[in-house]
């Protein structure tokens, strides 16, 4: 056997293997999305089917005209946006002030903002629960934004860090001299440079927000102010019985804005993801 074709036995296995976990991780989401569309006789029929005999949008109507779903929604939404884009702003100034300055403990600190993430985010819970406590913000969506902040912002400061890495120093010199400042040069010159980077920190910020459910579920107290994970994990428990058919039409809207926004960014992502994994 020649090298050519060892490398084209190589390639085909590689892409059987490829092909082989892509199915196994999309055949729960596609399994979510058929039960969604079924009656609930349907659900639990003895032979389970992959495709409903008919479409029925009912759980979709029932699940969002009924209850707080709704409210559920909007709250996630307020929540998860408020967090990208506090998260995106201080990690802007931080990632450039460690890209640029040169400070001493500038290593000590960059290598910390990878090591708090080391760090379950559980173990933060009873002291930040105490905090917001004695600041009188439970129960609002100020208390859930600053902890997924918290949460968010030494990562996506550690990534732009890197983007910005990546712009070389001499296009701010020549701003620098043409009279621009700091602040006209990173939202001016560094900003649009970085962009796909930046989105790339944003899609993070937005998706670690959006899924949290132990914080949200601490912090928020009534069923105005509960988030979608929470109120989906509420839904199992309601009226003594589980409704399947309305868990994963929920399930299905809860995965909407997540991948509408990776479809409406994902030139930008493939872009981000290579961006920083080399300094030039």
């Amino acid at each position: 056997m020649t090298r050519a074709q060892k490398k084209q036995y190589s390639k085909i296995g590689y892409t059987f293997v490829i092909l082989i976990l892509t199915v196994v991780l999309i055949l729960p989401f596609l399994w979510m999305v058929s039960t969604s569309f079924k009656e609930a006789d349907e659900i639990f029929q003895e032979i389970p089917k992959w495709l409903p005999s008919e479409f029925s949008f009912k759980n979709y109507g029932e699940i969002w005209n009924r209850g707080y779903f709704k409210t559920y929604f909007v709250n996630s939404l307020i929540v998860s946006f408020a967090t990208m884009g506090v998260s995106l702003v201080v990690a802007m100034f931080a990632g450039y002030g460690i890209s640029r300055f040169r400070f001493h403990g500038r290593f000590f600190f960059s290598a910390l903002l990878i090591v708090v993430q080391m760090f379950p985010s559980m173990l933060l819970l009873i002291p930040m629960y105490m905090i917001m406590s004695k600041l009188g913000l439970l129960n609002t969506h100020l208390s859930m934004i600053i902890a997924y902040t918290t949460f968010a912002m030494p990562f996506c400061a550690w990534m732009i860090k890197g983007y910005f890495d990546t712009i070389p120093v001499s296009l701010e010199e020549a701003a620098r001299i043409d009279g621009c400042s700091r602040l006209r040069i990173l939202f001016g010159i560094i900003v649009p440079l970085a962009a796909p980077g930046i989105v790339t920190v944003a899609m993070f910020a937005f998706i670690l927000s959006w899924q949290e459910y132990m914080y949200a579920l601490t912090f928020a107290r009534t069923e105005g102010m509960r988030t979608i994970t929470v109120g989906i994990a509420l839904m199992q428990g309601q009226h003594g019985s589980v409704n399947w058919g309305q868990i994963m039409a929920g399930s299905v809207l809860a995965c909407l804005p997540g991948l509408l926004l990776f479809t409406y960014l994902e030139k930008y992502l493939v872009q981000g993801f290579t961006m920083g994994a080399v300094k030039e």
